[in-house]
């Protein structure tokens, strides 16, 4: 999780508290394993960079275009995917059906 960061739901200043640990939007995800979390925080999904062919947004059952701006790099489009996607375009047999 070197490379992740969170997007926590809410306003501004939101945490959400795994393994005594807060997390708010755009903290890094390096000190906890992607495992533990995806098995500690229950039902959940992950957002991802927007993946689209000219131009064209891609939704589907898996994928859910987000219209509004975010962090990190709010000027980058994203789309809400579920979990076994994001473990697939991981290249990793998911550690946590969903």
């Amino acid at each position: 999780m070197t490379q992740t960061r969170w997007a926590v739901d809410g306003p501004d200043g939101t945490s959400l508290e795994l393994g005594g640990r807060k997390f708010s939007s755009n903290d890094e995800g390096a000190p906890m394993m992607c495992n533990l979390i995806c098995s500690s925080i229950g039902r959940h999904v992950h957002i991802d960079y927007c993946c689209t062919v000219q131009g064209n947004r891609w939704d589907g059952a898996e994928v859910r275009h987000i219209n509004a701006r975010m962090t990190p790099n709010p000027d980058r489009p994203k789309d809400v995917i579920t979990h076994g996607l994001y473990w697939r375009r991981m290249g990793i047999r998911s550690v946590y059906p969903r």
